[in-house]
C-alpha cells in the first residue's frame, strides 16, 4: 500500500470539512426534545473518521474548521462563540491517540474489556446519581424524580450498557470477512469512539453549555449520555464502513502507519531546517 502524501492528506481533509459542515448545518437535529443544549448529527462520524484515516492533525484540523466555517457561514441559534469549538477539535485528535493507547495496552484483542469496564462505570454512575439526588435544579426550573423514574432511569441506563456491548459483538460478526477487521482492531475502534464521546466531547460540551446556557451540568451530562448511547453506535458503524470502503484503495491510513508520529516529527524538523 501506498502512504497518503501532504497533498492527499490537504485534499481529503478539504472534503471532510465541507461534509461536516454540510451534515452539522443542514442534516441535524437541533434542539431535540426542547433542550438547546441537544443536537443529534452525523458530522462527528466525519470528523473521527478523518482522526483515524488521515492522522490526529489532520481530524483536529476537519473538527476545528468545520465548525468554526460552519458557525461564520451557516450561524445557528446565535453569534460564533468560539467556546463551542473545543469539543469539536478534541473529537478530531483523540480517536487516532485513544486508538493507538488501546493497541499498546492489548487486552482488547478477543473481548471489549475496555468498553466493558467503562460501560459498567457510567451505569454505576446513573445508580449513585439517582440514590443521591431527589431532584436537579436547571436554570429557573426544577426538575424531581420519582421512586419510579428513578428505577426506570437505573434500568435504561443497565440496559443500554448491555445493548452497547450486543451492538458492538454484532459489529464485530458483520465484518469478520471485510477487510477493516483485517486492517484493524474493530474492538479498539469502537472503544476510542467511546472514550472520544463520553470521556472528552461530552463531558467538555457539558461543562461548556451550563456555563454559557445557566443549565445544571449534571442534567445535561445526563441527557447528553442517553442520547450518546445511541449516537455513539451509529458513528461508529458508520466509520467503521468508511474505513472499510477506504481499504479497497492502496492508500494506507494514518493509523496503520507504525512510525506516524516519528515521520510526522521528521517532516517538521526538515521544514523548520529549510
Amino acid at each position: 500500500m501506498r502512504k497518503q502524501s501532504l497533498i492527499y492528506k490537504i485534499c481529503f481533509s478539504s472534503l471532510f470539512i465541507a461534509l461536516t459542515i454540510i451534515l452539522s448545518r443542514f442534516f441535524a437535529l437541533p434542539g431535540l426534545f426542547g433542550f438547546s443544549f441537544l443536537k443529534i448529527s452525523l458530522a462527528n462520524s466525519v470528523v473521527m473518521f478523518s482522526s483515524f484515516y488521515l492522522g490526529p492533525i489532520w481530524g483536529l484540523i476537519v473538527g476545528g474548521a468545520s465548525d468554526v466555517f460552519g458557525a461564520l457561514l451557516y450561524p445557528q441559534g446565535g453569534a460564533f462563540n468560539p467556546l463551542y469549538t473545543i469539543p469539536a477539535l478534541f473529537t478530531g485528535l483523540c480517536p487516532f491517540l485513544f486508538y493507538k493507547l488501546l493497541e499498546i495496552i492489548k487486552i482488547d484483542k478477543k473481548f471489549p474489556i475496555t468498553l466493558t469496564f467503562l460501560l459498567s462505570l457510567f451505569s454505576i454512575f446513573i445508580l449513585i446519581f439517582f440514590i443521591f439526588n431527589d431532584y436537579v435544579i436547571s436554570g429557573s426550573k426544577v426538575y424531581n424524580f420519582d421512586l419510579w423514574m428513578k428505577i426506570v432511569f437505573i434500568v435504561l441506563g443497565f440496559g443500554l450498557s448491555a445493548l452497547y456491548i450486543v451492538a458492538v459483538f454484532i459489529i464485530k460478526y458483520k465484518f469478520k470477512d471485510k477487510k477493516v477487521n483485517q486492517n484493524y482492531n474493530i474492538y479498539n475502534l469502537v472503544t476510542s469512539m467511546f472514550l472520544t464521546y463520553f470521556i472528552v466531547k461530552i463531558p467538555l460540551g457539558s461543562l461548556i453549555q451550563s456555563f454559557l446556557l445557566n443549565y445544571s451540568f449534571l442534567f445535561i451530562f445526563f441527557i447528553r449520555i442517553l442520547a450518546g448511547f445511541f449516537s455513539c453506535i451509529v458513528h461508529s458503524i458508520i466509520v467503521i464502513i468508511a474505513l472499510n470502503v477506504s481499504g479497497l484503495f492502496n492508500i494506507r491510513s494514518a493509523i496503520n502507519e507504525d512510525n506516524y508520529f516519528r515521520d510526522l516529527f521528521k517532516w517538521k524538523k526538515k521544514n523548520v531546517e529549510k
